[in-house]
């Protein structure tokens, strides 16, 4: 393959199974039936509705990884999005106009650190980032005209983001920034920017650029996938909170087949088609279910966390292929993914390869058919076959795009 790049599956976490393809086969049936038309010496007519049907065949050897190695470790990403509050249903399904982040009057009266004995003399809300070994790193939103951000202000012995300059509230981008410098900052080397490194992005929700701040682990690995970032207040529940996801597609190298025989990663995939579920309405929906509900009361029901639940679903595929288009260094090929360019909206020249993403660039939004990192779809048939009793399989697997899968 392309600059010896595999054909990956994606599953909703994000994370990546890559696999030995030895066959691809690229497959469409456009559904036009041509007719006889009476009368007219044999000339045939059809109705062309634009009902294409698709399916993707792989073909392939899986073997242990001392003759296939392949290390695509991947670091867990999560996101803070002032540009909009929590809320049971995702603000983006009712609400396509302003909403940036608001607080009630609680925690607006007196809020900054108390000078003395780095008590809080007020109720601020509180970001908790857990890094990969588990420790928590609380950030308080406070109001201030000191520092926008930073560590330690009036003996406090905490971190800060200031969202009040003692004047009015600071804006949704203003906010993003601050966290970004202080997640950011050489000066936390030893806590915050040693396990995170943060950056402001455009809100999926919103469309408001800026706003929105993603924050990915420094450590490749699925330890920092599940309940965390989380808001709080001191002394009690937070009235109003950023639309926030957890962290989530980071998977250790031993979780994509590194490191596997390949009688283990036949298992793995065994397993995950015989039993897993998409999220259908994406991570967002179950976020804000979380959020409204509590974990402790999806714990109580017996109901795993949507990490446990809902992440080894296999939602798409990435396959690769030399192109000629934009490459650059004297190479003749640049590495590119296979893109499925479906939807009313789409153009001409969106078809064009040229609007190809590079192979190695690593899917947005799972849930995102436009995501042109990859093909959306899901697996309807695999086959694996161990060949002559040796610790070799031969895998035979159907993929069909598919937009919206419920």
């Amino acid at each position: 393959m392309a600059v010896n790049i595999p054909i990956r599956l994606v599953q909703e976490n994000h994370g990546l199974i890559p696999l030995d393809v030895t066959t691809l086969t690229l497959d469409v049936d456009r559904s036009i039936n041509p007719r006889s038309i009476p009368g007219q010496g044999g000339a045939r007519g059809a109705f062309d509705f634009n009902f294409p049907k698709a399916v993707i065949l792989l073909e392939g050897i899986i073997t242990d990884d001392e003759l296939t190695s392949i290390d695509i470790g991947e670091k867990a990403v999560a996101t803070v999005d002032f540009s909009r509050n929590q809320s049971p249903i995702p603000a983006s399904l009712f609400d396509t106009g302003g909403n940036d982040w608001t607080f009630t009057a609680d925690g607006l009266t007196n809020n900054s650190f108390s000078a003395t004995g780095g008590a809080i003399n007020y109720r601020p809300p509180v970001l908790t980032l857990k890094d990969t070994t588990g420790v928590e790193h609380k950030i308080y939103f406070i109001k201030t005209s000191t520092s926008a951000q930073g560590y330690d202000l009036g003996s406090s012995g905490k971190y800060h983001v200031r969202i009040h300059d003692n004047t009015s509230i600071v804006s949704a981008a203003t906010i993003a920034a601050n966290l970004v410098t202080l997640i950011n900052s050489s000066a936390n080397s030893n806590a915050l920017s040693s396990k995170f490194t943060a950056e402001r992005v455009t809100s999926d929700a919103s469309g408001e650029a800026n706003e929105m701040v993603q924050i990915t682990m420094d450590i490749s690995g699925d330890e920092a996938n599940g309940l965390s970032p989380s808001w709080s207040v001191v002394g009690g529940a937070p009235t109003a909170t950023p639309r926030t996801t957890f962290f989530t597609g980071g998977a250790s190298s031993s979780g994509v087949f590194k490191n596997m025989s390949a009688g283990d990663k036949v298992m793995h995939l065994y397993g995950i088609l015989n039993n897993s579920n998409d999220s259908g309405v994406g991570d967002s929906f179950f976020t804000a279910m979380t959020t409204v509900g509590g974990i402790a009361g999806l714990v109580g029901l017996g109901l795993p966390s949507n990490k446990e639940k809902r992440g080894d679903y296999i939602i798409g595929i990435q396959i690769p292929f030399n192109s000629t288009i934009g490459s650059s260094d004297g190479d003749k090929y640049v590495a590119k993914n296979f893109f499925m360019p479906t939807g009313r909206h789409e153009t001409v020249s969106n078809k064009h390869p040229s609007k190809a993403l590079d192979a190695s660039t690593k899917p947005t939004n799972t849930n995102d058919a436009n995501d042109r990192a990859f093909i959306k779809g899901a697996v309807t048939k695999a086959t694996f076959v161990q060949i002559g009793g040796e610790p070799l399989y031969q895998f035979n697997i159907q993929f069909v795009p598919v937009d919206k899968i419920a």
